[in-house]
């Protein structure tokens, strides 16, 4: 009998948590990747089903992949620029879809990212443009088959030994060239311009960001040099005075970021999704608690990918201690794995404990990874019997 009492209030304790928070404003939200991974937006009918289930589910954000494999999710005269492309098609990574677009129903646009925004602020759902790729240019050795390597061959991130810069086979443009700081923010003011009602943008664990071991580019020794009485920098990427002089570049450009794209649009959310600190500053040189103390940060959405209860309970923990002393009011989301590599990462069963530590630690908000798992029918139960009510988007 006694054990009989001891679950129910478990069981009501537990509810009771997710029931304190759904009355009030919060983020639930979920990323779309790149349309090679996901087919969202193949068709004017997988537009108006995506949005149709985040309605039911009572989301109401929805961050979508708008720039990877060295192209956007709309047509960017920025990128055809720079790239020295003649077909504009080439910067689209939907070119290969707009053919099938309106075979079963007809969009009004025929723009499936005009369409994603419309009938998503039908139901109040925000929609951000997460610049997923940023200083990366690739998963693989840059060539000539990179249009904008191929076009920019001094864009080059270099390491201290001379080769590519890279940080788990993933290859970078020089983070800290004027030249290519330039490019992203044309490309995200151009983002914004051509489509005026999105809510927001978001960089991620590459914007900003660089390998630690970078810096040894001759635009970046000769800048060193310039503020060094002629000194070159040091080879041990590791050296205090070193690194800290690079990231004060990728922060300034953080800065510089988050002011051009509100001389754009005045009321943008600006976001990132960083690794947790001081893991993201020691390995991606991503310094966020100066971000959000300097105030160019509107949501910190810090991807607390874990595959435990007690893993993501002493990381959110951690990376709620760090944004307290950066900035108490800063709003914030911690981002939950929910598949990777096409396969289910997240049982029901974690992924109720770790909404649950979210409440706990007095968190409301999270946004998932990724979309497609909203199709598994365990996963969808999970968010029906939680997140019960909608809620609004904080701002």
């Amino acid at each position: 009998m006694i054990k009989k009492i001891c679950f129910f209030f478990l069981l009501f304790t537990s509810f009771n948590v997710f029931a304190t928070h759904n009355n009030t404003k919060a983020i639930r939200g979920v990323w779309v990747p790149a349309p090679s991974h996901t087919n969202v937006l193949h068709t004017y009918e997988n537009v108006q089903n995506f949005v149709e289930t985040l309605d039911s589910l009572n989301f109401n954000a929805i961050f979508l992949v708008s720039y990877a494999e060295s192209k956007a999710i709309y047509q960017s005269k920025v990128i055809q620029k720079y790239a020295g492309l003649n077909d504009i098609s080439q910067t689209c990574l939907l070119s290969p879809y707009f053919k099938n677009y309106n075979q079963s129903q007809k969009s009004p646009t025929s723009d499936p990212v005009a369409d994603l925004i419309n009938l998503a602020h039908k139901r109040n759902i925000k929609v951000f443009f997460w610049y997923e790729y940023g200083f990366m240019g690739d998963t693989k050795p840059l060539t000539i088959n990179n249009p904008l390597f191929a076009n920019n061959p001094t864009w080059l991130g270099i390491r201290n030994n001379g080769e590519p810069a890279a940080y788990n086979k993933d290859f970078y443009f020089n983070a800290y060239d004027p030249s290519v700081q330039n490019y992203l923010i044309k490309l995200i003011q151009e983002g914004i311009k051509l489509y005026p009602d999105i809510d927001g943008i978001q960089g991620d664990d590459r914007l900003p960001a660089m390998p630690k071991n970078s810096g040894y580019d001759a635009v970046t020794v000769a800048r060193y040099q310039t503020a060094h009485n002629g000194n070159n920098p040091p080879q041990n990427f590791e050296d205090e005075n070193w690194v800290n002089w690079r990231l004060k570049i990728l922060n300034d450009f953080g800065k510089k970021l988050y002011q051009a794209a509100h001389q754009v649009k005045k009321n943008i959310i600006v976001s990132f999704a960083p690794n947790p600190y001081p893991w993201s500053k020691d390995n991606l040189m991503q310094d966020w608690p100066t971000w959000l103390s300097e105030n160019n940060c509107d949501l910190l959405a810090v991807q607390c990918y874990r595959y435990s209860a007690e893993a993501y309970k002493n990381t959110v923990s951690a990376v709620l201690a760090h944004v307290n002393k950066a900035n108490p009011n800063q709003l914030f989301a911690p981002g939950i794995i929910l598949k990777e590599g096409g396969k289910i990462k997240m049982t029901p069963e974690l992924l109720k404990e770790q909404i649950r530590i979210n409440r706990s630690l007095g968190i409301n908000s999270e946004i998932f990874f990724y979309n497609d798992a909203l199709k598994n029918p365990e996963i969808k139960q999970v968010f029906l019997e939680i997140y019960t009510q909608k809620v609004d988007f904080p701002r």
